[in-house]
Formats: C-alpha cells, structure tokens, sequence
C-alpha cells in the first residue's frame, strides 16, 4: 500500500471521528472519547463537592471515587492517566477516597479540612501562564482578595476560584467571610456554574457549606457539576472547548471537497456558532454561559459565514502594542455582555488566531489592525527562529501557526522595510521548524506535527524529499483505532492542568493530510 492510499484511509477515519464528536457538541453532551479527556485532579476535586454536597449526589460522588480507585497508580494520581504523580492531586484523592466512605461524620472532617484544598488548588493553579502580575499572597487573603485593584490583576473568569480558596483558607470568624460569600453568589452563572469551570464550581460549592450559607445556590451548582460528569464517573480538567473545537471544524473541513454528510454538518455547526454567540460579538468556550475569551471568538470567524459584529470587537480590542490577549473584561453577565479592557495576557498564540480571523475577512477593511499586529508578532520571534507560547507547553504550537500565517502574507515591495523584515522572519521560521524535527519524524507530539506539516507544504518545492513523508507517517503510526490520536496531554491552555483535546487535534491532522494529498497531486501548492 504506497503512502498516499493509507493517507487517505487515515483521513476518513479521523473526519468520522471530528463528525462524531461534532454531533455531540451540537447535541449538547459530548463523552468522554471526544471531550476533553478525563482529570484525577478536577475528578477528585468535584467529587469532593458533591460528596460534602450529600445525599442527593451520592451516585455521582461515588462513581467519581470508584475512577479514582481504577486509575490509581502505585505511588498516586498525576495531572492525567499515566502521568507521573504530582503529590497535591495525591492527597487530594486519597482525602477523596476516604471521605467515601465514612458517611456523615467523614463528611464533616471533610469540610473542617477546606484549607488544607484551598492550599492544594492555589498550589496548582500557580502553575500557570507568564504575563498576569496576579495578587501576591498577602492579597488572596480575605478580606483583601475583594479589594477591587486586587481583583482587578485577575481575569474575571479566574476570580471566583480565587475567592473561593480565599473563604476556603479563612479563619472561622475571621473578616470578609460574608462579603467573600455574597461576591460567589453574583458571580455564578445561571446555569449554576462558575465560568462553566469544573474546578471554580467544585471550589464555590465547597466554600458554600463550609459556612452553611447559599445552600440553593450549592445545590444549583452541584447540578451542573453532575452533569458535566462521564458516564466512567470521571470529570475533564478543563471546561469542554466546544466553540473552539466547532470553530477549526468549519475552518479546516471546507478545505478539500465535502461530502453530503460533511456538507450537512457544517450547516448545522454555522448555525449553532451564530446562536452562541454573545450579544457584543464575543465567544466563550461553551456557549451561552462562558466567559468571553478572544482565542475562541477568534476561531469562530468563518469564512463561510461574514460576522461584521466579531470583527469589529476584535478590531476594537486591539492593544496599543498591536498585540490581542486572552481574556476581556466585560459588563453584564453571559450572554449579554459587552467586552471591554483591560484584557489580561498579551499572547502571540492568540494574535496568531485574531490576525487569521482578519486576513480572512475583507483584508483592505482591517489592513491597520492587521500590520500593528503583524509588526508585534515579529517582534517576538527569538533568535534561533521560533516564538513563545503563553498557552501550549512548548514553543512549536506557536511557532508553526506563525509560519501558516507569514505564508498566505502578500508582499507588498513599495513598502521594502515592512517585505523584507517579513520575509527574513519567514525564512528563520521555516528554518526552525525543519531543524525540530524529531528523529521519529514528528515534532513533539500529533497536534504539534499536524500544525507544522500544514505550514511547511505551503513551501511544498521548498522542502527536502522524505522530510513532509516522515511526519506523515508519524502521524499514521500515531492514529488510534477510533480515528483520534495518541493523546499527549498538552492541549491548549495545558499549563497548570494538563489534558488532551482529541477533536482539534485530530482536525490538525485532517488539515496535514489534505495538504499533503493536494501536494503530491501537483507539481505546486
């Protein structure tokens, strides 16, 4: 079998596999195969909550602590399956575990020990991304968390659990409880959770009992908890990124001729992202609840579907520096919001994503935004050619998505300073990325080669022979039986919590093998 047949066998399996959990996400209840994968930290953590929570969870909790039980290693838990074990997520299962099994008087001891988790989440979460100066430790102490310029160094989807372990951690009598309380109960959502967040939510509904305060509000939470839960009995450690999963969908899939299923699909997913959309343009990652992320409103800009409202928000939340960050602040409460700054963590990952968006649309339109943004973009590139990535463990996500968008750029000489600086960055790009691949023929892991394969047959004559063959068979090799790939627990937004997110990774893939098809196809790309 030559290689471009089993290309194409590999490539009916992983668009089955996106359509499967495309249908899901349209459907509103993804499983564990296409969601985001499982966490014995945020399983540990909710079940927990739910647990404290009492009788009316007492199936969920226990079906959480019975997947504790399953995917124990010798010395503990890690961040996800087989991962080495991180002692904060050990103690936290094991507290789990015996929790389950004392009834009321366990649950008690529980709940008195809300500090020693309070510690245990901070401790996690302080692993996180550079860019966000973030509240010393004097500052996430009650009552001083709620000052508004302490709050005001967070991003508003990151403030409930902060709060939360600030009230978990306090002292019984101790100054800020009430006020601590009463912030929780305006930030939730209404459909009971925090930020549609695994972890926020466990940690409110914990801060919750621990005072015997709001228990309508825990229980609305505990809800939503639940049903976030994996028929396993597991949870995923990071809230479902279902825009973002859609948005590279109808994105990458219209890049090669479309079934009457595909073409079905795309319809429905164009509809379902114009009714998730929040009403100043935004996104969040699961619509109508989430919290409005510029990434996610990035990949929501189709070309198949104009969305002047989008363009004009991203336009407007600019940076000075030409750079976009993360997370907005905003006004009003999901789905009628409206975005605003400051927004936290400048990121070239997210720029990358926003400058595609624009290219996209009406590119004489957006020519000012798009050349500040281009000329901080460069400006970042390191000396041996690659960029950083405030989001994805390593700097090749980045990297390679730089080099998608440097391809599609079209010189313009009468402005030589502007062509050649882009033209040098875009040498030192490819460069790089040539030099960084493995002696497996990957780069790092199947979202990573996936995304370079992509940007370097847009130089198909370019390119030595066997160096594009070599990552297309690593990505073969890597292909599961499902159509996914081996999941290597770095999906966007890892640090802290990793996981994998198998339909993006797999559409990175998709987009790989059609390039690579068109390109042996053709003496040119």
């Amino acid at each position: 079998m030559n290689l471009q047949t089993e290309v194409r066998e590999s490539l009916l399996q992983a668009k089955r596999f996106v359509l499967k959990g495309g249908e899901q996400i349209l459907a509103g209840r993804v499983d564990g195969e296409y969601g985001v994968s499982a966490s014995p930290g945020a399983t540990a953590l909710a079940s927990l909550a739910l647990l404290a929570l009492g009788r009316s969870y007492e199936s969920a909790s226990r079906r959480g602590a019975n997947w504790l039980w399953l995917h124990r290693q010798p010395t503990g838990w890690g961040k996800y399956e087989g991962d080495k074990p991180d002692p904060e997520i050990t103690k936290l299962a094991q507290t789990v575990l015996q929790g389950s099994q004392g009834g009321l008087v366990a649950k008690l001891v529980l709940l008195a020990q809300a500090r020693q988790f309070s510690g245990m989440v901070l401790s996690l979460g302080q692993r996180v991304v550079p860019g966000l100066e973030g509240p010393t430790p004097e500052e996430i102490a009650l009552p001083n968390i709620l000052e508004e310029r302490v709050l005001a160094k967070l991003p508003v989807y990151g403030r409930p659990v902060v709060v939360a372990a600030a009230l978990l951690a306090a002292q019984d009598h101790q100054k800020g409880i009430t006020e601590g309380l009463n912030y929780l109960s305006l930030q939730q959502m209404p459909d009971g959770s925090f930020a549609e967040d695994i972890v926020a939510t466990s940690m409110g509904i914990l801060a919750y009992l621990r005072f015997r305060n709001h228990k309508e509000k825990a229980e609305q939470a505990g809800h939503w908890l639940a049903g976030k839960q994996y028929s396993d009995g597991s949870w995923p450690a990071f809230d479902q990124l279902y825009t973002w999963a859609v948005g590279w969908a109808v994105n990458v899939l219209p890049e090669r001729d479309l079934t009457s299923e595909e073409q079905a699909w795309l319809q429905r997913a164009l509809v379902w992202l114009k009714q998730g959309q929040n009403a100043d343009g935004s996104y969040g990652t699961t619509p109508p609840f989430t919290h409005p992320d510029l990434d996610d409103t990035a990949v929501a800009l189709s070309p198949l579907q104009k969305n002047e409202k989008t363009v004009r928000l991203l336009r407007s939340l600019q940076n000075k520096d030409g750079s976009w960050g993360t997370f907005p602040s905003f006004k009003g409460m999901p789905p009628q919001i409206q975005c605003e700054f400051p927004v936290y963590i400048p990121s070239v990952d997210v720029t990358v994503h926003v400058l595609e968006a624009l290219w996209r649309e009406d590119s004489r339109a957006q020519e000012r935004a798009i050349g500040r943004g281009l000329h901080w973009l460069l400006a970042q590139q390191r000396k041996q050619g690659d960029f950083p990535s405030a989001w994805f463990e390593g700097e090749l996500y980045t990297t390679a998505q730089v080099l998608e968008l440097l391809s599609k750029w079209r010189f313009n000489w009468e402005q030589w300073r502007s062509a050649r600086q882009i033209y040098l960055a875009r040498k030192k790009t490819y460069d790089f990325l040539l030099s960084a691949q493995q002696e497996d023929g990957g780069w790092g892991c199947p979202v990573e080669t996936g995304l370079t394969l992509a940007a370097l047959l847009r130089y198909q004559k370019r390119v030595q022979p066997g160096i594009t063959e070599r990552g297309i068979r690593y990505l073969l090799e890597h292909q599961q039986a499902n159509g996914a790939f081996k999941p290597a627990y770095r999906g966007v937004y890892a640090k802290g919590w990793n996981y994998e997110e198998p339909l993006s990774t797999a559409l990175t893939a998709i987009r790989a093998y059609y390039r690579y098809l068109k390109a042996s196809a053709s003496d040119f790309y």
